[in-house]
């Protein structure tokens, strides 16, 4: 029986050759080169093979002395269950990634015979701004075409020259002075493909360069007609078009500062305004939304927020969701506001003086940790209630019982049935939430070992965590289209 176990082993181990490889790659890493020579020498003579062949004859009276090295090179690993779905997931992503890239391709060929039967029938139009527009479409269907043929990858390595930017500057504003809204939106669009198409690594250089061309003219006037104008028709693709091209200026701080140029909350005031109008979960209202986020890691856009009553409308949102569907990033950017909003001193000193209204946002969100709301925006809001969980709203704690529910959401959490490992690592993420925030002393209820939610950023930390990544994401969705 000994002996069939040690047989059954030895099956399974790599080849002597490969180990060797393996060996010697160590040795010239690591600059043995004497070590090395003599090794090679000795794999030469086939001393090597001939003890190897010994040792496994020995080694099926003991598996005692059988190499580590070999355990290590075993080839009959048995993957875990996890790895065996992990692979198949990977597989079916495979399958539909191509699938997407040839529907593309089918979508670009009928494009194709589309501006072929525009060009033939352009003659007969005359038309005089149809040349222009059909060469604008070219370049467009042109910039789309390198995103299919690279299989996705963006191509760009280089930002938008100086002179394309300074084109597209001086069309927007003839588009506008000649009251042309197509125009506009072709050229804001334009702005946005651009940025889309770039590597990542150069996102964070297109927004600087957005900004030191005064692509909005209000550095240069020091005003913000020309935008808020634009924000003002009530025209929803030109809307789309600007609040898409915002929320890409916005993506950093230097980009919200732009927006706000000298303190002035216009463009904030205008985007709130909008984001109120829109149907909710439409794709203006996520980048209203989007636009919104990124602005309030600035203190000073707080007030602005509050006395437009961002507060009200969130949670008015938030509950609009528990009955009806509600696209989840508005849900979790929407959530994200309220903790960025709640979090600061202007509007936790505005809380203390309206007593009545922070009990009214404190009960509101104690009962939101009980329904049936996604996890990132149950995240927000417990992250919203360790802020009002101070002295300053003791009377409001006591009055909603806050210690009180708090526990029991934690107790009934605990005990919650988990469907998959994904749901499992959400559990523990926010009980280890719980734990950190709402029993800071007591570290026998923290698992978690990194996170730092009492201290959120300060406006220079944001700045120097643009510098060291360098990466941005701009917002896109699959329904922009419709």
């Amino acid at each position: 029986m000994k002996s069939a176990n040690s047989n059954q082993l030895f099956t399974s181990v790599p080849d002597s050759n490969e180990i060797n490889e393996y060996i010697k790659e160590y040795l010239r890493y690591s600059a043995y080169s004497n070590t090395l020579e003599c090794f090679e020498a000795e794999i030469k003579s086939k001393q090597v093979s001939s003890k190897m062949l010994n040792k496994q004859q020995q080694s099926k009276q003991s598996n005692d002395e059988i190499p580590r090295i070999f355990q290590l090179f075993k080839t009959d690993n048995v993957k875990t269950k996890r790895e065996i779905n992990l692979e198949k997931e990977q597989k079916l992503f495979n399958k539909k990634y191509q699938q997407i890239l040839q529907a593309g391709r089918q979508i670009f060929s009928v494009s194709i015979n589309l501006l072929q039967l525009l060009h033939s029938l352009k003659e007969t139009a005359k038309n005089e701004n149809l040349s222009e527009t059909l060469e604008n479409y070219k370049i467009q269907l042109g910039k789309y075409h390198k995103v299919i043929i690279n299989e996705g990858k963006p191509e760009g390595t280089e930002l938008i020259t100086e002179q394309v930017m300074h084109e597209h500057k001086t069309k927007l504003f003839k588009n506008y002075q000649d009251k042309n809204i197509d125009g506009m939106i072709e050229v804001l669009l334009s702005l946005r493909v651009n940025a889309l198409q770039i590597a990542p690594e150069l996102r964070k250089n297109l927004v600087y360069e957005l900004i030191r061309n005064d692509v909005f003219n209000i550095e240069a006037t020091e005003k913000f007609d020309f935008v808020v104008h634009l924000l003002d028709i009530n025209n929803q693709s030109l809307r789309h078009a600007i609040t898409s091209l915002i929320s890409v200026i916005s993506s950093t701080l230097r980009g919200v500062e732009y927006l706000t140029f000298n303190g002035n909350m216009i463009i904030i005031e205008k985007i709130i305004k909008i984001l109120k109008e829109q149907e909710n979960g439409s794709v203006t209202q996520r980048f209203c939304l989007a636009i919104l986020q990124k602005a309030s890691i600035k203190d000073t856009v707080i007030p602005t927020y509050v006395h437009n009553e961002m507060i009200q409308w969130i949670i008015s949102l938030i509950q609009k969701s528990i009955n009806s569907k509600i696209h989840i990033f508005c849900l979790d950017f929407a959530s994200a506001i309220l903790a960025n909003v709640i979090h600061t001193p202007y509007t936790l000193q505005y809380l203390e003086k309206q007593s009545r209204f922070a009990h009214q946002v404190m009960e509101q969100l104690l009962k939101f940790i009980k329904d049936q709301i996604q996890v990132s925006v149950l995240m927000h809001i417990l992250i919203c209630l360790s802020y009002l969980s101070k002295e300053n709203f003791g009377k409001q704690m006591e009055e909603c019982r806050f210690v009180e529910r708090i526990s029991e959401f934690v107790e009934q959490y605990s005990v919650i049935n988990t469907e998959n490992e994904a749901a499992e690592i959400d559990k523990k993420t926010v009980l280890d939430l719980c734990a950190h925030m709402f029993h800071p002393k007591d570290s026998s209820l923290d698992n978690s070992e990194t996170l730092e939610l009492n201290e959120l950023k300060t406006e220079d930390r944001i700045r120097e965590y643009e510098n060291e990544q360098g990466e941005l994401i701009f917002e896109c969705f699959q329904d922009e289209v419709s």
